[in-house]
């Protein structure tokens, strides 16, 4: 299951690219049913590159991912390697997509996450998954916007 999500940012995407990697996320939102409330991303080696590890905080728990692409300030992309989420039982894989495109009063990012669940009544699953990733896409890029528009 693929879940798109695109803005647009009043900044350059030069400004935009640090956040997919070190941003801390404080604007107000709200979570419900269980879906994790990001908290931070950040680059635990301290470089990015391909191979490089990325965190994703939040707070209930920390996804570990892999650098799969990094072509500042253009494209990342990124595969979850584990997790200590409840959820982890019920997810296969998740692999993100962050595309950053030059659009005349900004950048337009888009964000394409990819899941596949695992188990029994896995398309329910993805289905539940779908409306808190959403959720999460739409949180994040509140708080990319309040950072790079500032």
């Amino acid at each position: 299951m693929k879940i798109r999500t695109s803005t647009t940012i009043k900044a350059s995407r030069e400004r935009l690219w640090p956040l997919l990697t070190n941003s801390e996320m404080n604007a107000p939102g709200s979570f419900c049913l269980g879906v994790p409330r990001p908290v931070e991303c950040r680059l635990p080696d301290g470089e990015g590159a391909v191979g490089a590890s990325r965190q994703c905080v939040s707070d209930r728990g920390v996804v570990n991912q892999e650098i799969t692409c990094w072509l500042p300030p253009d494209q990342l992309q990124f595969k979850m390697i584990d997790t200590d989420h409840d959820w982890s039982p019920c997810v296969e894989s998740i692999t993100e997509q962050f595309d950053l495109e030059d659009v005349n009063n900004g950048t337009r990012i888009t964000r394409t996450t990819t899941l596949r669940a695992k188990g029994y009544f896995r398309l329910l699953k993805e289905f539940g998954f779908y409306f808190g990733l959403k959720r999460v896409h739409y949180f994040v890029f509140k708080n990319w916007r309040r950072s790079a528009e500032t």
